[in-house]
C-alpha cells in the first residue's frame, strides 16, 4: 500500500493566513516541513482520503493527477476536509472532461456518513450546471468493512465534531493494514475495542497532532499521542515493525513541525510532511 499525505497541516493551514503568532512567523522564516497546506491523503495514487481546498494548488506542487480519481473516503465535513466547490466543479458540465465511452463512468465514488451526503446535496443544488450523476454517494456504517478498489476500509469512530459522526479508518488491501486516524481526539472505548476486534496488526498507525504540547480536545495532542500507541501495543494491534506518524498540525500549540519532531522522534514517531511518500 502507497500512502502520500498530500497537506498535513489544520484548517488554517500553518502557518495561518493571516496569523502572525510566534509559530507561524516561525514557521515562515524556517520553511521546508514546517510549512503545511490542509490536510488529505491519497492511497496507492487512487483512492483521496478528505477533500481539502488546497487541492489544486497542491496537485500541481506534488503532480498528482487527480483525474484518474474515482473514489473519496471522507471523515467528516468540517470545510477543510469536505471542500464543496470541488465537489461542484467535479460534478459541473463542460468543467471535467473524462475519456469515457459511457457519461455514467464520469463519476466520483464518495464514501461518509449521512452528514458527507448532505453536503453533497448541497453542493449539487448549488450550481446549475451540475450533473447529479457525477457524485455517487454511498453511505458507510462504523464496524462494517467496505470494498474501495483493491483496498477495504472500515469506519472507525471518532471523536471530534459534537453534532456529527465523523469517522476514522482502518484500511487494508489483505497485506498491508493502515490506521488513519483524523480528526479525533482521545478514542472512545467502544471505538478502541473495536480497533482490537478487527484482529490487525498495523504496519503504519497515522495520528492527529493538531494540539501538540497541549491538553486533547477533538484533536489529539503529544500525551494523547503516547497513550494510543500504548494502548495500541496492549491491545497487540501493533509489532515491533510498526511505523507512527504525526499528521494534522497546527499553530494552536506554539510549537512547528521541527519541534515536535524534536520531540517525539525518540518516541517513534515521524511527523508527516506534505508531500510524504510511505509505502506501507
Amino acid at each position: 500500500m502507497r500512502l502520500q499525505y498530500i497537506g498535513t497541516g489544520a484548517a488554517e493551514g500553518f502557518p495561518g493566513m493571516f496569523c502572525r503568532c510566534k509559530a507561524c512567523e516561525r514557521a515562515r522564516k524556517t520553511g521546508g516541513h514546517n510549512l503545511k497546506t490542509r490536510s488529505c491523503a491519497i492511497v496507492n495514487d487512487k483512492i483521496l482520503i478528505d477533500l481539502s481546498p488546497d487541492l489544486y494548488a497542491q496537485s500541481l506542487s506534488l503532480g498528482l493527477e487527480l483525474g484518474k480519481v474515482r473514489d473519496l473516503v471522507v471523515t467528516h465535513t468540517h470545510k477543510d476536509h469536505l471542500d464543496s466547490f470541488s465537489l461542484e466543479l467535479r460534478a459541473k458540465e463542460g468543467a471535467v472532461k473524462q475519456n469515457y465511452e459511457e457519461e455514467r463512468e464520469n463519476q466520483l465514488s464518495v464514501y461518509g456518513s449521512s452528514f458527507v451526503q448532505a453536503i453533497i446535496q448541497k453542493a449539487l443544488n448549488e450550481e446549475p450546471g451540475a450533473k447529479a450523476s457525477r457524485i455517487r454517494y454511498l453511505p458507510v456504517e462504523a464496524g462494517k468493512w467496505f470494498q474501495v478498489g483493491e483496498s477495504s476500509f472500515c469506519p472507525l469512530k471518532a471523536n471530534h465534531k459534537k453534532n456529527e459522526l465523523c469517522y476514522i479508518y482502518a484500511v487494508t488491501d489483505g497485506v498491508s493494514n493502515l490506521l488513519y486516524a483524523n480528526d479525533t481526539g482521545t478514542l472512545s472505548e467502544e471505538t478502541l475495542k473495536m480497533i482490537e476486534s478487527l484482529g490487525l496488526v498495523f504496519h503504519a498507525v497515522s495520528m492527529d497532532c493538531a494540539r501538540g504540547i497541549l491538553q486533547g480536545d477533538g484533536h489529539m495532542g503529544i500525551r494523547e499521542n503516547l497513550e494510543l500507541k500504548k494502548r495500541l501495543e496492549q491491545m497487540k494491534c501493533t509489532g515491533m515493525e510498526t511505523r507512527y506518524y504525526l499528521n494534522h498540525l497546527s499553530h494552536m500549540s506554539g510549537i512547528i513541525h521541527d519541534d515536535l519532531q524534536t520531540i517525539m522522534g525518540d518516541h517513534g514517531f515521524t511527523v508527516a510532511y506534505d508531500g510524504m511518500i510511505v509505502n506501507i
